[in-house]
């Protein structure tokens, strides 16, 4: 018989990790008024076109001030230090698109 590498499997029934992380989540916005949406965009699919229709509809909401729209080098990396740098520091709020 041929024995190939260990099957590790994750059970859903255990409950919730104990996180070590005891940063907050930041407060969400009243309103978009003002804000400056980000986007991070993996590329796949459509999700870039998704997001561009996101940000219209999301203007016909609110006064947004502009958007920061990074495309990831691929789908299965985070997106490079400087386009996160530029999502932290130029945007309000930020929303990622996953496209299929």
């Amino acid at each position: 018989m041929t024995q190939h590498g260990a099957l590790v499997t994750l059970d859903p029934t255990s409950g919730p990790l104990d996180r070590k992380d005891t940063r907050k989540l930041p407060e969400r916005p009243d309103t978009l008024n003002g804000a400056v949406v980000g986007f991070v965009v993996n590329g796949l699919g459509k999700a870039d076109a998704l997001m561009d229709a996101l940000y219209e509809e999301l203007s016909n909401h609110a006064e947004l001030a502009g958007r920061v729209k990074i495309l990831k080098d691929d789908v299965s990396i985070p997106p490079k230090k400087e386009d996160f740098a530029r999502i932290v520091s130029e945007s309000t709020v930020a929303i990622t698109g996953f496209g299929g």
